[in-house]
């Protein structure tokens, strides 16, 4: 709960220690995110969001003395300001933490605290079989108060790594788990029988979100930079709203368990935020329309009891009044029916897969809603993961077995298709005839294993192209890898190339 050392800390440098340990990470409109745990995932290129959050602690820093136990800080109010912006892949967040009201024995004041930067960069994107992973980094400048211990010594920087994964758990909603680890370095000083430098960073925490705008959460977390000599644990009981104008509010309590430096006997918080988002033109065409059919109806009489569309909300009341809601869990509470709960631009109508998001590779025009590894998409397969080959050589590794599996599945359920040819691609590495050779055997080693695992024969021809057909320019930084690649293409009999055959791979790729 509060701070115990082994003598006084009235004679110890003051600007060693920072009590005011409470760290809102949750600046983003992000469902999925916990108060101090926040989510692993960077939003899209141009999301910004701010927020402000107020923390109330009670015995944040307390010394134990011969006489007994002695308040350092009675009271610590603090307002945090932050804010948060998507580039697409990394998203960048800023705090600058106010102490409005503090309470130590000279009396109260007001001052800064540290401010502090910081990036999440997500390493993985959560996936139905997989959970989201990120890489979170935070530096900390020395602009608090360390006289009053709201500021440590000097910089600080940390890193830590996140790992979430939500479940569907149908009428009761979704359910999330979250942990943290990594670990914060700072100005090495010794404030009596403490040293400062380094310490751990840790998070633990689940989470109920029952529909698309309310979560509760529970959250372990502690922070240190006193090595494992006083690590400050607290608990966190939390309920984030995300509001119908696109904000977000939160509020929640927590309480130390321990005696770590800057863990409250007792703590109570709440925030406020919003931001804008990148708009989706097909959602923002059919809002539109279903505002314009709204417009040529108002003139309508409205009782006081008129349901026209007879989802119980009241017309005076409904967003929506000539389209029912659809009660799926996602913004239940406008009165309007949804489009796309997950935003991943399959609707409702066909979506197989509602609260799960199609993966990036995936064309939403041609799919049913759900991740696949692989999934027709007009004219081809198309692939999420990446078929691998032992490097110079045609054999397939064992990774791409499951890969291969897949786009057996799609064949086998579409039977309509009846040409599909492999195309082999390399990279500019090696001359223009091995590169052709190499391209080829591995075309047929695909084709090979689709005719061998039930795919009839006559389905499926092959082709290598070499790299004649790069999808970038050679200068291009990661040009090697795209570009080697293998591709599947529905054709019609006139279609087929001359020049495609099934023939032994060449002797000095096998």
């Amino acid at each position: 709960m509060s701070l115990f050392l082994l003598a006084g800390l009235a004679s110890a440098p003051a600007h060693a220690l920072d009590a005011h340990g409470f760290q809102v990470t949750a600046v983003d409109g992000d469902a999925r995110s916990y108060t101090r745990l926040g989510y692993p995932a960077a939003g899209n290129a141009g999301d910004w969001d701010l927020g402000l959050t107020v923390d109330w602690a009670d015995d944040p820093l307390t010394e134990l003395l011969p006489t007994g136990r002695v308040p350092v800080l009675d009271t610590l109010g603090m307002t945090t300001l932050g804010g948060a912006y998507s580039l697409g892949g990394v998203r960048l967040d800023a705090q600058l933490p106010i102490a409005l009201l503090g309470v130590d024995p000279q009396g109260s004041f007001t001052a800064l605290g540290d401010a502090r930067v910081g990036a999440m960069a997500p390493l993985l994107r959560e996936t139905a079989g997989r959970p989201a992973i990120g890489l979170r980094t935070a530096a900390w400048a020395p602009t608090g108060d360390a006289t009053r211990f709201v500021g440590a010594a000097g910089p600080r920087l940390g890193a830590e790594v996140v790992v979430a994964k939500e479940f569907d758990a149908g009428n009761l909603g979704r359910f999330g788990a979250i942990a943290s680890a990594g670990a914060r370095v700072g100005t090495r000083e010794t404030v009596r029988n403490l040293r400062t430098g380094a310490g751990p960073l840790l998070g633990l925490g689940g989470a109920w979100r029952p529909s698309g705008s309310l979560s509760v959460t529970g959250e372990l977390t502690a922070a240190s930079e006193l090595g494992w000599a006083s690590v400050p644990v607290e608990a966190t009981l939390g309920r984030r709203v995300h509001l119908p104008w696109g904000g977000w509010a939160t509020a929640g309590v927590a309480s130390g368990l321990g005696g770590g430096v800057g863990a409250a006997r007792a703590r109570a918080f709440a925030g406020v935020g919003g931001g804008g988002r990148a708009p989706d033109p097909v959602l923002l065409a059919e809002h539109a329309r279903q505002a314009a059919q709204s417009a040529d109806l108002a003139a309508a009489a409205m009782s006081a009891t008129s349901d026209r569309d007879g989802d119980g909300f009241l017309d005076r009341a409904d967003a929506c009044p000539d389209n029912p809601e659809t009660l799926d869990g996602f913004t239940d509470d406008d009165g309007c029916p949804e489009l796309d709960g997950d935003a991943d631009g399959v609707a409702f109508e066909r979506d197989a897969c509602p609260r799960e998001p199609i993966l990036p590779e995936q064309d939403p025009r041609h799919s049913d809603g759900c991740p696949h590894v692989a999934e027709l998409s007009g004219d081809r397969i198309v692939l999420t993961e990446t078929i691998f080959f032992r490097e110079g050589r045609a054999e397939l590794l064992p990774s791409a077995e499951g890969i291969l599996a897949a786009v057996a599945e799609v064949l086998l359920a579409h039977p309509e298709v009846a040409n599909m040819l492999v195309e082999g691609h390399t990279n500019s590495n090696g001359n223009d005839l091995y590169n052709l050779r190499l391209s080829d055997a591995r075309a047929f080693a695909v084709a090979t294993w689709l005719g061998a695992h039930g795919v009839a024969p006559e389905r499926v021809i092959s082709k290598g192209y070499g790299e004649t057909r790069p999808l970038v320019p050679e200068a291009h930084p990661d040009a090697a890898a795209i570009n080697r690649r293998v591709e599947f293409k529905v054709v019609q009999v006139e279609g087929i190339p001359a020049d495609a055959r099934r023939i032994d791979p060449p002797d000095d790729v096998r």
